[in-house]
């Protein structure tokens, strides 16, 4: 039965089955092989049963063999306790050497166990020896030490511990939660009175529990198999996202007023603003968000026909447009800060004849902007020209007028010119008149009879009368 304490030891197992002979031998020629070969199984099995007296690789192939406790994790462990238990370790027949840094359970006859920290040597008289694992957590980590009377420990890293078998059930390591700034964890834990209680941790943090205490896991609508439909559960997380976030949604199957079924594609903006209003009154707001939205979406197509509604689709991408969308995230904690419509589709025919359409349309268009910039074009050169011929009479106007100033500059100049000779004449006639008159006045002082003097030499009228021996006959009247 010794040798069948490991189930499956394949080949090795089968050798040793094999070699062992099910009755003792008779002679003494037979019975000396027989303990060598004996005494070689048993070593054989000793090996197979105790591993740590093998070196590391051939502690990885009984590990391999191993296949119930996983390869991957039995040679993970092997490797360990290589390197951090028993490193240096020199075990001897009647001693055993602790290196430095190691340390080791001693367990006497009476069952006493006592921790020795090495460097040091002791006795195997009557004593067993089993090493310590040492568990280290760095910066970042943290250790879960579960005690063997039910209690648990958490130690943030930098920390160590050797697990001591007496004491601890369980020794593990694991990472701390980093939160970022505007990430958020639900925690919840067992107070002294024995109810659940709930505390939000917020970052940037980096976040330990306590004993006893777990994070809270959210399930919400999302995208599970790449076809991009959201669906429930598809979303799975414990960090909550609190600054402003978006998502794409498609309402499908929405009828207009002439029954044309069209799918609506639609981007939501929105933002986490109360998480605790949201933990009370939802367990999943993107679905809360999908059914409201799609229901504003087939009350406000369905008041239209399909030519109606490619007018009015404008409206869409307001936030009035969206009354139970945006009542619904205000009662979860959310603020909902745009909603913007990114088109729509229909089905394959109504696709094409609208496409058609839409061609047909953008033509016609283009013809008819094609034609109003040519007689845009005409109007301007029409408008230049008309302007060019306006501005040009203006010039000659201009010109005309300034011409017109210029010659009555000129004649006003001559004028004053004129009236300046004239009073120069008047000046020189009137200085000759005063001489003159001088000149009489001191004739007629001196006694000469101005008229004599003045008639002297010209007479007031000359009449002359000619004839042929005739006498006339003259008659003068004065």
């Amino acid at each position: 039965m010794r040798y069948k304490m490991m189930k499956k030891s394949g080949a090795l197992q089968e050798g040793i089955q094999k070699n062992v002979p099910r009755s003792a031998p008779t002679s003494m020629s037979q019975n000396r092989p027989m303990k060598s070969k004996q005494a070689s199984v048993q070593q054989r099995h000793r090996l197979v049963v105790n591993p740590e007296e093998f070196d590391l690789s051939e502690r990885i192939k009984t590990a391999m063999l191993q296949q119930d406790m996983g390869i991957t994790q039995r040679i993970k462990k092997v490797i360990d306790q290589k390197q951090n238990a028993n490193y240096g370790e020199e075990r001897k027949m009647w001693s055993y050497i602790i290196p430095e840094g190691q340390k080791v359970l001693v367990t006497t006859k009476k069952g006493d166990g006592e921790i020795i920290e090495g460097p040091k040597r002791i006795s195997l008289w009557g004593k067993k020896v089993q090493s310590l694992q040492q568990h280290i957590a760095y910066p970042g980590e943290f250790l879960i030490v579960k005690k063997r009377d039910g209690s648990q420990q958490h130690l943030i890293g930098p920390q160590e511990m050797w697990q001591d078998p007496r004491v601890h059930a369980q020794i593990q390591k694991e990472d701390a939660l980093q939160l970022a700034g505007k990430e958020a964890v639900v925690v919840y834990t067992k107070n002294e009175e024995g109810s659940l209680a709930r505390r939000i941790v917020c970052g940037p943090e980096l976040f330990v529990p306590e004993p006893g205490e777990w994070l809270h896991t959210f399930s919400w609508h999302g995208v599970i198999d790449g076809s991009g439909i959201k669906q429930a559960g598809g979303l799975k997380f414990q960090k909550l996202w609190l600054m402003p976030d978006q998502m794409y949604h498609d309402v499908a199957d929405v009828s207009t007023g002439d029954d044309v079924v069209l799918e609506m594609k639609l981007m939501i903006f929105f933002e986490l603003t109360n998480v605790e209003k949201m933990l009370d009154e939802t367990h999943d707001p993107i679905g809360d968000f999908i059914n409201a939205a799609s229901s504003d979406v087939i009350d406000y197509v369905g008041r239209y026909t399909f030519e109606e509604l490619k007018n009015n689709t404008d409206k869409l991408n307001l936030l009035e447009s969206y009354p139970q969308l945006t009542n619904r995230a205000n009662q979860c904690g959310y603020k909902i800060n745009k909603v913007v419509y990114r088109g729509y589709a229909t089905s394959e025919a109504l696709q094409n004849m609208h496409r058609q359409a839409i061609e047909t349309r953008t033509k016609l268009k283009l013809e008819r902007e094609t034609e109003e910039q040519q007689q845009k074009l005409a109007d301007l050169r029409h408008e230049r020209e008309y302007n060019r011929s306006i501005e040009s009479r203006k010039q000659e106007r201009e010109q005309e007028a300034h011409e017109m100033e210029q010659r009555k500059l000129r004649h006003n100049q001559d004028i004053e010119i004129q009236k300046e000779k004239l009073a120069l004449q008047q000046d020189q006639t009137k200085q000759g008149q005063d001489q003159k008159l001088l000149f009489l006045t001191q004739l007629k002082d001196m006694g000469v009879e101005l008229t004599t003097y003045l008639t002297q030499d010209r007479p007031d009228k000359v009449i002359e009368l000619r004839g042929k021996g005739t006498s006339p006959h003259l008659h003068i009247d004065e």
